[in-house]
C-alpha cells in the first residue's frame, strides 16, 4: 500500500481543490520558493500523523477569497488522502486490515481514504452569516479578524475514514499504526527570527526604532538621546491608559476572584491579591511578528513561507543591520 494522491481544499496556499498525484516508492517535490512544498508536507502532517496538533489557526485559512464569499458562508479547510494497493501486494496483507474500515473501492487494486476537515458546525453557521453580514467595513481584514475573535474556538475537527460525506471516523488505533515522520528543517524559523521574542529580532527593531532621530545628522547625539526618550515616555503614558482600560473591564471579576482568594486563605495579614502594570515598548517587541504581504493585499505570517524564502529573509535582516550599525557609528 502506498498513498496515491492527496487532495487539498483552501489550506494556507491551495486555494480551491487541488489534487497530487504520487508513484510508488521515492516520490521528489521540486518547485521554486514559496509554491507550496512545506504546506503540501504540513497537510499530509494533519492527516496521517496521529500525535501532531490538529488545530489551525486563522492563518491556515487560504485567504484568497472575496468578501461576498466569506459572507456566503464559513471558511472550510478539506484534506484527503487517498492510498492505493501496492503492486505484488500479498492478498488479505496486513496493510489491508488496517485499511479496511477506509475502503472506497473494494476492487484490486483497492483504495482507501482518510480526510480531514476543520469546520465551523452547522449550529453555529447561522450565528456567522448574522455577524458577517453586520459587518460593513471594505477590510477583508476586519472579517478574518471576527472569525478569529469570535468563531475560531468553535471551530471543530474531525479525520474521517471512507468516504467523507458518510462522516464516519477514523479509528485512532488505526490511524496510530501509520508511521508518518516529518522532519522539520534544522532551523526553526518562529525560535530563530520570526517573532519579537526572539533576541535577534528583537535587536534589529530596537536598532530602527526611531531611526528617523538616530540617522539625522544633523543633531548631536545627546540630542537624539533626549528625543527618543522624550518619545519613549510619550508612549509608557499612553499605554497607561490600556491598562487602566484593563482594570476597569475586571473591577467586578477583580471582586469575585478576591472573594475565592479569602475563602481559600490567600488574604492574610491585611494584604490582599491585586493587579498592577506598566507597559514599555521594548516590551511590546513580542507582540510583533514578521508578515509578508502580497500584491493582493493578502498578508500571512512568515513562518507561513517557505523555507527557501524565509532563508532569504533570515540573511538579509543581520546584513541590513550590520551595515547600518556601521554607517551611524562613522556618522
Amino acid at each position: 500500500m502506498y498513498i496515491s494522491q492527496i487532495s487539498i481544499q483552501n489550506f494556507r496556499n491551495f486555494k480551491g481543490n487541488n489534487v497530487i498525484e504520487f508513484t510508488e516508492g521515492l516520490n521528489v517535490i521540486i518547485g521554486h520558493n514559496n509554491s507550496g512544498k512545506s504546506n503540501l508536507l504540513k497537510a499530509l502532517d494533519l492527516v496521517l500523523n496521529f500525535g501532531s496538533p490538529k488545530r489551525l489557526s486563522v492563518d491556515d485559512f487560504n485567504k484568497d477569497i472575496s468578501i461576498k464569499e466569506l459572507k456566503k458562508q464559513s471558511p472550510k479547510v478539506t484534506i484527503t488522502v487517498t492510498f492505493t494497493e501496492s503492486k505484488g501486494e500479498t492478498e488479505y496483507s496486513e496493510d489491508l486490515v488496517t485499511v479496511s474500515t477506509w475502503l472506497v473501492n473494494l476492487k484490486s487494486p483497492y483504495q482507501a481514504q482518510l480526510t480531514y476537515v476543520f469546520y465551523l458546525p452547522e449550529k453555529e453557521e447561522e450565528d456567522y452569516k448574522k455577524a458577517m453580514a453586520n459587518l460593513e467595513s471594505d477590510d477583508i481584514d476586519d472579517y478574518w479578524k471576527e472569525i478569529q475573535h469570535n468563531f475560531l474556538r468553535k471551530y471543530k475537527f474531525n479525520i474521517y475514514g471512507g468516504r467523507p460525506e458518510l462522516k464516519q471516523p477514523a479509528d485512532p488505533e488505526a490511524l496510530k499504526k501509520i508511521d508518518f515522520q516529518f522532519l522539520d528543517a534544522v532551523r526553526d524559523v518562529e525560535r530563530d527570527l520570526f517573532t519579537g521574542k526572539n533576541s535577534l529580532l528583537r535587536e534589529v527593531l530596537d536598532f530602527f526604532m526611531d531611526y528617523e532621530i538616530k540617522s539625522d545628522t544633523s543633531k548631536s547625539k545627546e540630542e537624539q538621546k533626549e528625543e527618543i526618550t522624550r518619545r519613549k515616555k510619550q508612549f509608557s503614558s499612553a499605554a497607561s491608559e490600556l491598562i487602566k482600560l484593563l482594570q476597569g473591564r475586571m473591577e467586578q471579576g477583580k471582586k469575585e476572584m478576591l472573594r475565592y482568594a479569602n475563602n481559600t486563605g490567600a488574604s492574610f495579614g491585611n494584604t490582599v491579591p491585586d493587579f498592577d502594570g506598566h507597559i514599555l515598548d521594548s516590551e511590546l517587541y513580542s507582540a510583533l511578528r514578521l508578515i509578508v504581504r502580497h500584491e493582493t493585499g493578502i498578508t500571512i505570517p512568515a513562518t507561513h513561507n517557505g523555507l527557501g524564502y524565509n532563508n532569504l529573509i533570515y540573511i538579509s535582516l543581520p546584513l541590513l543591520f550590520n551595515v547600518f550599525s556601521r554607517f551611524l557609528t562613522r556618522s
